[in-house]
């Protein structure tokens, strides 16, 4: 019964499969390339489900027909009739075993290539038959009609879910595939920008317009699983292994090693974003600072000239008074001359007056100078008591920057080793997975007394899809996403299937 129940489950796991490659963009004659990969991937899902339904099978029709009565009633123990078929779940562990651990992801990445290189040809066959409409997600492009390998009226549609997010429209243009990038590149002429606006919808989305423009639309996957999908048991307990390494030599290790990814990256950003403001804040600070000692030097340089301008203003006078003094002493009444020495006097009076006049604007202008000198000392220190203020705490934020990158540093490497485990536990867990099938197959077929492959074939997907699997995703989203340990998170489905066929299983015994 194991093999027909075999043939049943693989072929409906390679139709699943086959679906999910054809929705992505894969033709039938391109899926042949893959069809034997596609059984390779079945087969670790196929074989405990095969297991459970030839035991829950065969033991059915045994207690249906009454031979594990008759068995019994002869003196022969019936773990001399269930011994077998658990060292064949063994066998079949080991063989499971050693297809998820080392085949299944060899041929895992098989299938990523060939599939990238026949969605490819799909597409550049596409390209050369000049199809109307071509699905890149996330763009579509249509094209109106094609008149002398040129494409006519292209309408190009950006989606983000089920949204569209930007147009281009376009009179005409070229679309080209590049396969040594695996890129296709659109050469647009004459069109216009577009982004639809969901509140306003009255409004014209346009944005502007364009001559010709050329883009490119990447046909690469954005993320590709490399630390497990297509990693083997050892590849990844290897990396595990480097990783510990790498958390043993890190500084900040028995500080850091409790805070989760996303506290420590929320911390990092945080950070990052007081020391960018900060930054704004000493480079404005920096600016003031050189201009309050740019003034300073000029008021310097001002006063110096002043004082300099009033000490020739002042000599000016005293040479000035001496020159009094003489004409005075040369000044006698009744002389010729004494008209002109009064005018002498007078002008030289006028002169020192003058003088007064300028030495006093001086001093006018040297206090305000002093006054914008000291009122700038003051800001300078000011500035420089913030300066150094605004460095302490940029010292603080480095060093807390730093801080936070390892914790963020070691948090996903944590959670890149908590990754790595969950896939191994999950692939031992579900080649070990044939034990607990077949000790929970036998007290079911016991009970359900038929061996009809309908009937076991129904209480196989009772089993697995309402009781294992539920099990098992719980499992391993409780391991991804919360502190759960990963043992029990990922092995609770196969020792509570164990156990619960144990039990069953003792109570028919004891009957």
């Amino acid at each position: 019964m194991f093999l027909p129940s075999l043939a049943c489950f693989e072929l409906l796991m390679f139709l699943g499969f086959a679906i999910q490659l054809l929705h992505k963009g894969l033709d039938i004659v391109t899926l042949r390339v893959l069809i034997p990969h596609l059984f390779i991937q079945a087969l670790p899902y196929s074989i405990p489900a095969a297991l459970l339904t030839a035991t829950s099978m065969t033991y059915g029709r045994m207690s249906a027909d009454h031979e594990i009565v008759a068995v019994q009633t002869g003196g022969v123990h019936i773990m001399n009739i269930i011994t077998p078929v658990v060292v064949t779940g063994c066998v079949f562990c080991l063989i499971t075993l050693f297809l998820v651990s080392e085949v299944l992801p060899r041929s895992c990445y098989r299938i990523l290539s060939l599939q990238e290189r026949a969605l490819n040809n799909v597409l550049a066959g596409r390209l050369a038959s000049f199809q109307r409409k071509l699905d890149l997600h996330p763009y579509q492009i249509y094209v109106g009609s094609v008149e002398n390998n040129v494409n006519k009226d292209i309408v190009v549609l950006e989606y983000a879910d089920d949204y569209v997010t930007n147009v281009i429209l376009a009179e005409e243009g070229l679309i080209a595939m590049d396969e040594t990038e695996n890129k296709i590149l659109l050469t647009l002429r004459r069109g216009e920008f577009l982004k639809p606006n969901y509140k306003k919808m009255e409004e014209i989305p346009r944005l502007g317009v364009f001559d010709e423009t050329t883009f490119e639309i990447s046909l690469k996957e954005k993320k590709r699983e490399t630390s497990t999908r297509y990693m083997t048991v050892f590849q990844l307990r290897r990396h595990n292994k480097d990783i510990a390494m790498d958390m043993v030599r890190s500084r900040e290790l028995s500080l850091n090693a409790g805070k989760s990814k996303d506290k420590a990256m929320k911390e990092l950003a945080m950070y990052r974003e007081e020391l960018n403001a900060l930054s704004k804040k000493r480079e404005k600070l920096l600016l003031e600072l050189k201009r309050s000692n740019e003034t300073v030097t000029r008021q310097k340089t001002k006063i110096e000239g002043l004082e300099n301008e009033s000490k020739l203003a002042k000599n000016y006078i005293l040479v000035a008074n001496e020159n009094l003094i003489q004409v005075k002493r040369e000044n006698k009444p009744g002389s010729s001359m004494s008209e002109d020495r009064d005018k002498k006097i007078m002008q030289i009076k006028e002169t020192i007056e003058r003088e007064k006049q300028r030495i006093y604007s001086i001093e006018q202008k040297v206090a305000a100078a002093r006054e914008i000198k000291a009122e700038e000392t003051k800001n300078i220190a000011s500035l420089s008591q913030t300066l150094a203020d605004t460095n302490i705490r940029r010292e603080v934020l480095l060093k807390n920057i730093e801080v936070a990158e390892d914790e963020s540093g070691i948090a996903e490497k944590m959670e890149i080793r908590r990754k790595n485990d969950v896939s191994i536990h999950k692939r031992l867990s579900q080649a070990l997975s044939c034990i607990p099938f077949i000790i929970i197959g036998i007290p079911m077929g016991i009970m359900l007394r038929s061996g009809h492959l309908i009937i076991g074939v129904g209480a196989s997907f009772m089993v697995i899809l309402f009781f294992y699997y539920p099990l098992v995703v719980t499992g391993i989203v409780l391991a991804k996403d919360t502190s759960v340990p990963v043992v029990p998170a990922i092995w609770g489905a196969d020792i509570i299937l164990f156990l619960g066929g144990m039990f069953i299983f003792r109570k028919l015994f004891v009957r």
